[in-house]
């Protein structure tokens, strides 16, 4: 019986006792997502004895192979929707959440219950809160949004939503979704990246000014939608654009990688909310490039930069110890670490 076959029959009410037992212990010849997929399913079994076996099997289940399947844009909405209510894990939430494949009713759910650390990778995702004004209204509720937060969300309503309040308001039990649908209708894009890269010069120093001429005769919502879905060229320049959505919006493009935020963490004509996003993105700050160009950087928060200093090798500590361009009080702070290092190391 072919592999999809098998997980069809798993998932019938009539399939054999003895069948979803072996089922239930894992046993099952399917491949790593579908087992997850039956376990979840017959997690909740009527017959007590399945649900119970299956529940022990889950809970044993490794948890790198959770996460590489609920980070997977193929993930089910069943493994998206169980992990998502059942798991304590921070990092299988945020793991969800920066999913683009996880339901926006999956995601209202864990706006009004996550951690304020997760509410900040939930904003990431700009486009999915102007869908789904529900998120915003969840996030709003949640006792975990700290003032920074709130302020965010503040903005968001202002730009997208100012003026046309009684129509889709965000506290609104019922959002008109055709007229928001109208401000952000992804489907309907134009090419706006072939449209702006056509006709450029060769030379990089004029073909960067020819586009910012370009981008400068276009609107908010325009520059959001190409610092979105553009490419890497247009991220470059949008991220410095003066407008935080704009700015922010490159961010939570889903074609940005790594290599691009360590060049962004270096720039010192950036916004420091920039800085101070990536700071606070546990995805971006697993990079050991990012953080140390952030605590080199002048412009990023000192807040931010002291929160990294600990992750930093001696040598490099060393020299932003040295460094008399970063902030007063990251270089104290990085003389008194390399001190303390010096203090704890075996003589």
């Amino acid at each position: 019986m072919p592999q999809g076959d098998l997980l069809k029959f798993i998932l019938r009410d009539a399939t054999p006792k003895n069948v979803k037992i072996i089922a239930a212990r894992g046993n099952a010849p399917l491949p790593p997502g579908e087992m997850l997929e039956a376990l979840v399913h017959l997690n909740r079994d009527s017959d007590l004895e399945i649900a119970s076996i299956a529940s022990q099997t889950l809970a044993s289940w490794p948890v790198k192979d959770i996460l590489d399947q609920v980070s997977s844009r193929d993930c089910s909405v069943t493994l998206l929707e169980h992990f998502a209510s059942t798991s304590p894990s921070p990092q299988l939430v945020e793991i969800i959440i920066l999913n683009p494949s996880t339901p926006a009713s999956v995601i209202e759910n864990l706006a009004a219950t996550v951690s304020a650390a997760a509410l900040e990778t939930l904003l990431l995702n700009k486009v999915r809160l102007i869908e789904s004004p529900q998120i915003v209204a969840n996030i709003k509720r949640n006792s975990s949004a700290t003032a920074e937060i709130l302020r965010q969300l503040q903005e968001l309503e202002s730009e997208f939503f100012s003026g046309k309040q009684s129509e889709y308001a965000v506290d609104s039990e019922q959002p008109k979704q055709e007229a928001l649908t109208d401000i952000w209708d992804l489907e309907s894009l134009p090419e706006f990246e072939d449209l702006y890269l056509e006709g450029l010069p060769t030379d990089p120093q004029a073909r960067e000014g020819a586009l910012s001429e370009r981008l400068a005769l276009m609107t908010i919502r325009q520059k959001i939608q190409l610092a979105l879905l553009g490419n890497r060229e247009l991220r470059s320049i949008l991220i410095r654009d003066t407008n935080r959505e704009v700015s922010r919006s490159v961010l939570s493009s889903p074609k940005l990688n790594e290599n691009e935020v360590e060049a962004f963490a270096a720039m010192r004509n950036v916004g420091d909310e920039i800085l101070r996003e990536i700071g606070n993105s546990r995805k971006w700050t697993r990079s050991y490039n990012v953080v140390i160009n952030l605590a080199k950087n002048p412009k990023t928060p000192p807040m931010i930069s002291q929160r990294l200093l600990f992750r930093l090798l001696s040598r490099d500590l060393m020299g932003l110890a040295r460094d008399r361009s970063i902030p007063e009080p990251v270089r104290k702070r990085a003389q008194r670490m390399m001190s303390q290092r010096a203090i704890s190391k075996p003589h």
